[in-house]
């Protein structure tokens, strides 16, 4: 019988081994998948009311713009949102537009939220309870357009932030601004 405890022992290192490598390999590919595959640019043409304005070159109306926060104290060389983007109002309803100058690290499972405060790390965001989920990033980078729920007004908000709900972790932020046209 003590020949089997040898054997028994080996094989539980072997199988333990085997699950640690698996788990490891899923979790660099989770981590690697969106560098290696990214989402090309987007090129989303501006909501129809202010591609008519650009076209005729009248003012835009009123909005609300930001500017990704490149100090913000929670980014680092991994997690980091630059550009700018607005608010406004189409024939849907309130839109938010990520301008072409648009750029985040990718990552896995990123999502755009109104938060009601300032953020600019974890901590903040997680304090804010009246904080509200948008939608899915779908690229890292380029012009994107994002019709927001019917009856949402984003003047009743303080801050766009990019969120990796995948690991909770802070990608960007910029105060949301007024401006008149």
């Amino acid at each position: 019988m003590r020949p089997a405890l040898p054997s028994l022992r080996i094989s539980l290192i072997a199988l333990a081994s085997l699950l640690v490598g698996v788990a490891i390999g899923a979790l660099a590919m989770l981590i690697a998948f969106p560098f290696l595959f990214a989402p090309p640019p987007a090129n989303d043409a501006p909501p129809a009311p202010m591609q008519a304005q650009v076209t005729s070159g009248q003012p835009a109306t009123a909005t609300q713009h930001f500017r990704f926060d490149e100090s913000a104290p929670g980014r680092d060389p991994i997690h980091w949102a630059n550009g700018t983007g607005r608010f406004m109002q189409s024939e849907q309803g309130w839109v938010l537009r990520l301008n072409s100058d648009f750029k985040a690290g990718p990552g896995p499972n990123f999502w755009l939220y109104l938060n009601t405060r300032a953020v600019g790390e974890e901590s903040a965001f997680q304090v804010d309870t009246g904080r509200v989920r948008l939608a899915r990033l779908r690229s890292f980078e380029g012009a994107q357009n994002y019709l927001l729920p019917p009856g949402m007004d984003p003047s009743q908000f303080h801050t766009l932030t990019i969120w990796c709900e995948s690991f909770g972790v802070y990608i960007g932020s910029g105060a949301i601004e007024r401006s008149g046209g």
